[in-house]
Parts: structure tokens; C-alpha cells; sequence
């Protein structure tokens, strides 16, 4: 019964998304038995992600049956059902399995790479021998519901539903904030009240919390000073589109530019205010 129970656990482990782990078959039962990868023979395992992530690490479990082995992973797109391109220039790399590694464990980590996986896409975890002299196995998921992929001889990839190549894949969501710098009270609004909310806390009078540090501190500096008020206070004054341009046909017959277009840019230079009106 604990079996079972840790069966479902790590198959449903798959699905359970949070903020760094956005696929996960858990340890492999046994590491020397899996499938075969040779260069005559290369698996990829697909997953999906539920949101937008940039590529943390990549862990795979395998089983190195010759002296030495180098591998081929990448993360690839997915191309109508099967492993298609690259996710990136940077989302492919070359491994070097090490043969006293008796755990299987191994580990890539990429968070300097900026690789981005979008929502809602299937991608896939891809791995080929990079030599014709490696032969390994990569182990087996404990769970046997997951799609993967296999191409045996360059005959084409065939997709199967069962155990696949014990796995995990790690990133980090991208968070959009709602609030714009600066909006301390979080009103969706950055105006003079939230000039007074960091004079208050500059001069110890009423102390913001730490999630509206991180708003205060406009210049990521890691402190809340003069600084930050003054990019409010440009962020209030600034003005967007102050003198919008278009062009209308002069109707007014009494008008020297009767029946011309004409707008703002037509008198850049010559007015400093100006109005279009039904008299023209």
C-alpha cells in the first residue's frame, strides 16, 4: 500500500506546478534499467507549462553501460506532436556522464542562459549520444503515464504513452506586477501620496512593509531615499502626448487656408496654443 501511495504522489507531482518545479517524475526505481541511448537510438520526454518561465535546471537519471559517454540534451519545441527545434541557441548541451556516478543522478543548471518557455506550449526533453562509442540507459519514471518520444536508426520520432526517462525540469515563473514603481499604496495611481508615505518612512514617522519597500525603492538600490522621490515626482509631472497631432480640412471661407489640412504640426513654431473648433 505505501508503494501505491507513493506511486500516485510522484506521478501526480508532474502536474503540481508551483514557482520552481514545472515538470518532476521523481527518483527512478531502479537506475540501470530504461531506455536504451546510443547513437542509433535517442528519447525525448514532453511536458507543459502552465506559465510563462525562464529555464532554472535540468535533472535526468542515467545508467552509463560503456567506459565513458557523452550525451546531447536539449529542450526542444514541439513540431505537431514531436521533438522539433531548439527552444534556443543556448538550450543545447553537451554532457559528460560520469562513470563512478552510481546514483544516476545529473544535474545541468541554466539560470545565466535566459532560456523562456511560454504558457500553455509543449516542450520537450531531448537526449541523444553524442558519439558513436556511448552507450547508456536512461532510467525508467516511477510513474507510467507520461508521452515520450523515440527515433531509432533516424527512422523518425514515435510517440508512446508509459514509463518515461526519470526527470525534472526547473524554472522560474515570470511575474508581471500590477503596480507600477513607485505606487507604494498600490491605488494603481502614482501621485503625491505616495511622495508622502516614503517622506514618512525616510524620517521613521510611519515604516513601510517589504512588499511596499520593493515599490518604494524606484532605482532598485536597495534603499528608500531622496532618489526614489524624485522619480515620482518626475513619473507625475511627465506628461504623455502633450500636443497630439492630426490634420482636418479648414471649412471657415473667411479663412486664408480655406479647404487646406491643417493641425498642430502645420503651425510647429508659429503659436504657442491653438484651437480647432466648428468656426474654425
Amino acid at each position: 500500500m505505501k508503494k501505491i501511495i507513493l506511486l500516485i504522489i510522484i506521478q501526480l507531482s508532474v502536474y503540481a506546478q508551483n514557482r520552481t518545479t514545472i515538470y518532476n517524475t521523481g527518483a527512478p526505481p531502479v537506475v540501470n534499467e530504461g531506455h536504451q541511448i546510443s547513437i542509433n537510438q535517442s528519447i525525448a520526454s514532453r511536458f507543459t507549462v502552465s506559465d510563462d518561465y525562464v529555464l532554472e535546471a535540468i535533472i535526468f537519471y542515467m545508467f552509463l553501460q560503456s567506459e565513458q559517454g557523452n550525451l546531447n540534451i536539449s529542450i526542444r519545441q514541439d513540431d505537431n506532436g514531436i521533438p522539433g527545434n531548439l527552444v534556443s541557441e543556448f538550450s543545447e548541451w553537451n554532457y559528460t556522464l560520469d562513470p563512478y556516478n552510481l546514483t544516476g543522478y545529473n544535474l545541468i543548471v541554466t539560470t545565466d542562459l535566459c532560456i523562456y518557455l511560454d504558457s500553455n506550449t509543449p516542450y520537450w526533453l531531448r537526449i541523444d549520444a553524442a558519439d558513436t562509442s556511448t552507450q547508456a540507459i536512461w532510467s525508467y519514471s516511477a510513474g507510467s503515464l507520461y508521452t515520450y518520444s523515440e527515433n531509432t536508426n533516424q527512422s523518425g520520432w514515435l510517440n508512446n504513452i508509459g514509463a518515461t526517462g526519470a526527470s525534472g525540469i526547473f524554472a522560474e515563473q515570470i511575474y508581471d506586477s500590477p503596480y507600477k514603481k513607485g505606487d507604494i499604496n498600490f491605488d494603481f495611481l502614482v501621485n503625491v501620496t505616495d511622495i508622502i508615505a516614503i517622506i514618512s518612512h525616510i524620517i521613521e514617522n510611519d515604516m513601510l512593509n517589504n512588499e511596499q519597500l520593493d515599490y518604494a525603492d524606484t532605482n532598485s538600490d536597495g534603499s528608500i531615499n531622496v532618489s526614489d522621490i524624485v522619480y515620482i515626482v518626475n513619473t507625475i509631472i511627465e506628461v504623455e502626448n502633450p500636443n497630439p497631432d492630426f490634420s482636418l480640412e479648414d471649412i471657415n471661407p473667411s479663412s486664408s487656408l480655406y479647404n487646406l489640412n491643417v493641425g498642430p504640426s502645420y503651425f510647429n513654431g508659429q503659436v504657442s496654443a491653438y484651437y480647432f473648433g466648428k468656426q474654425g
